[in-house]
This record gives structure tokens, C-alpha cells and sequence, in this order.
């Protein structure tokens, strides 16, 4: 399904999981370093506004983890509002490829800095494990 070039303040995003020192099992969190950027400050998320839970998961396996060069496991997803994103004064960009894609963008040079909005995105996010 093709989606609106902009992304509704509302609209969740998913910001898949996979490696395990992305969350906490125990304490059921999604931990800072799964909303670390890549060296091209690119943070790659999916819109799931709509969708039910085997489609998130199904988007999850076919765009995330059987595209990665090396095997990785799907452990689940965090799932975060838009809105939490843009009150880090970070940017969605919505490129739709592959369909529901997203970055996230504007993050500042300073690693440090990015650090601490790592761990505001961590804490305004929920943990959602694949079953």
C-alpha cells in the first residue's frame, strides 16, 4: 500500500530489532542502542499505521532481516510515535522503498548528542517481541 508522502505526527513507526542488546527481555524495554544511526545518519523505520500485528512482522522478515547481508534473527520491533521523534528535533523522511519505508534524519554530528536522543527514543518507546 502506498502511503502519504508525510508522516502524520500520530502515526506509529516500527523500528525493528535485530540483535538481541537492542532490548532488555527481562525488563521488557527497548534499550538506546537500537535507535543508534548508521554512519550515514540514516535510521531506517516503518510505517505501521493500519496494519495488523502479522503484517508488521511479515515487513519485518521480507524488508529487514531476509535483505541484510549477513543472517540476522527478527526479535521484534519498537514501537514509537512520530511525534516522539520529532520532539527530538529529528526528521521522518517517508521514501516508500522499499513500501511503508522511512528514515530517520537531522541527527546532530556530536556522538554524544546522539547518544542522549538514543536513550529518549528508547524510553518513549514500546517493546513489541515476535512471538
Amino acid at each position: 500500500m502506498e502511503m502519504p508522502s508525510t508522516v502524520d505526527i500520530d502515526e506509529p513507526l516500527a523500528r525493528f530489532l535485530t540483535q538481541s542488546y537492542h532490548y532488555s527481555h527481562e525488563k521488557g524495554v527497548v534499550k538506546p542502542a537500537a535507535f543508534e544511526p548508521p554512519r550515514d545518519l540514516h535510521l531506517s523505520v516503518f510505517r505501521i499505521d493500519g496494519l495488523v500485528i502479522t503484517d508488521v512482522w511479515r515487513i519485518g522478515k521480507q524488508q529487514v532481516t531476509e535483505k541484510m547481508k549477513s543472517p540476522a534473527k527478527l526479535y521484534g520491533f519498537a514501537d514509537i510515535k512520530a511525534s516522539t521523534i520529532q520532539d527530538s528535533n529529528l526528521r521522518i523522511e517517508s521514501d516508500n522503498d522499499p513500501p511503508r519505508h522511512a528514515s530517520v534524519v537531522g541527527w546532530p554530528e556530536e556522538k554524544s548528542k546522539r547518544k542522549l536522543i538514543a536513550i529518549e527514543l528508547a524510553s518513549r518507546s514500546q517493546l513489541v517481541l515476535h512471538p
